[in-house]
């Protein structure tokens, strides 16, 4: 591993818990939201496609910014490029607790997709500025350990804030999340990459991408990172859907339930984290895999078939999350592989294919008007991307790593 004296204080817990809060914002966010989605139906008079849109319109917004939030910050620096993306997240928190109409909630939503966007590609880039190889899956199981922590407690802390002050709690919620991100970024991130200070030429970000995208190791290492997030993206257009509206439960119930589905990713990294000393990360994928292709599989058996019930809702739902805990550190590691000078850019690309990939999910699960039927045809589709492109990524000529991917 190698990183400058100016951010030789960065070791690698303060990167994994930075890291874990950058990168965890969005999720949680989206996390935190879904349990008001049927309540904002009503309180809006809005349609379950309108409120859907929310959702989506997060998910582009996520995407989009993330093309420029990685150059920015390899040009300006990791920490101020950070503080602006959360002022934005802030400002469009604010704008959701005041929107007085469904129109404005969805502009808002799409501001706080913006500002979120930069976290997850700004926690990756620190990471490759600072480590390598089995060291730097290491400190992203870190920052999954947090970052799982945050996304399972999220709908229980929302569907009980609900309970008592109503879907406004949501986005109070977020607002105190943004000003404590602010604060914390400012005075505890410290700088891991040197201000180049000939700023940012757009045309050679064009080129840049072109080039990232180009590589075949970062392509399909990215995109089975993608198949894989793309099964929670879209669980999460849907789920409350399918627990509230047609199985009955209370947003409290939902948030109950999710505490313990979601809580397996944070097992599953806590698991990760004893073996990758002794296995190393990348021998985990394929279990991994494994346990998401299969889960996925039976899902579409169970709620294809049948009615749906809690069970066979549940439970391959967070198997296929903890998988994801076996999936991502390595293969994240390997998506920056390549780019040690343009860890941002292609953290950007990265994140930019995720989040394009959890936009397909969330639209076509949505337009299965049976909520548990989307859900059942699309999560295998959404695996089976990752299986895939792992198996493809296999056969791809390797970088420099401290220790292989085999």
């Amino acid at each position: 591993m190698a990183f400058s004296a100016q951010s030789a204080r960065m070791s690698e817990s303060r990167a994994g818990w930075l890291g874990g809060l950058l990168a965890g914002l969005g999720p949680i966010s989206l996390s935190l939201f879904t349990p008001a989605m049927p309540e904002l139906t009503q309180s809006f008079d809005a349609s379950d496609t309108a409120i859907r849109m929310t959702l989506s319109v997060y998910f582009v917004g996520f995407a989009l910014a993330q093309l420029l939030s990685g150059p920015l910050s390899d040009a300006y620096g990791r920490k101020p490029i950070s503080l602006i993306f959360l002022s934005i997240y802030l400002l469009g928190s604010v704008s959701a607790l005041f929107s007085p109409n469904v129109e404005l909630l969805i502009a808002s939503r799409l501001i706080q997709g913006i500002g979120a966007a930069a976290g997850v590609v700004i926690a990756r880039a620190i990471v490759r500025d600072l480590f390598t190889g089995d060291t730097s899956a290491r400190v992203l199981n870190l920052t999954s350990l947090i970052l799982g922590a945050g996304p399972a407690i999220a709908p229980t802390i929302g569907g009980v804030a609900m309970l008592v002050a109503g879907w406004q709690a949501i986005f109070v919620l977020m607002v105190l999340m943004g000003i404590s991100s602010v604060v914390v970024i400012h005075y505890w991130l410290l700088e891991t990459r040197v201000h180049r200070g000939e700023g940012i030429d757009f045309t050679s970000v064009v080129l840049e991408y072109r080039k990232i995208l180009r590589t075949p190791f970062f392509f399909w290492s990215s995109l089975t990172i993608a198949g894989a997030v793309g099964t929670f993206y879209t669980q999460s257009t849907v789920l409350s859907f399918i627990v509230m509206g047609q199985l009955g439960f209370t947003a409290g119930q939902f948030g109950f339930l999710m505490l313990i589905v979601s809580g397996s990713y944070f097992l599953g990294a806590m698991a990760v984290r004893f073996l990758i000393p002794r296995t190393g990360a990348f021998r985990l994928v394929p279990y991994g895999l494994s346990v998401l292709v299969l889960a996925s599989l039976a899902a579409a058996f169970q709620l294809l078939s049948r009615e749906p019930q809690l069970l066979a809702v549940m439970v391959p739902v967070g198997l296929m999350i903890l998988a994801g805990a076996f999936i991502l550190p390595a293969m994240y590691t390997a998506s920056l592989a390549a780019f040690p000078e343009n860890a941002g850019a292609a953290s950007s690309m990265s994140g930019f294919m995720v989040m394009t990939v959890g936009l397909i999910g969330s639209i076509a699960v949505g337009l299965v008007p049976n909520p548990s039927h989307g859900l059942g045809l699309i999560e295998p589709v959404m695996a089976l991307i990752s299986l895939a492109s792992w198996l493809i990524w296999r056969q791809c000529a390797q970088p420099t790593f401290d220790h292989k991917p085999d």
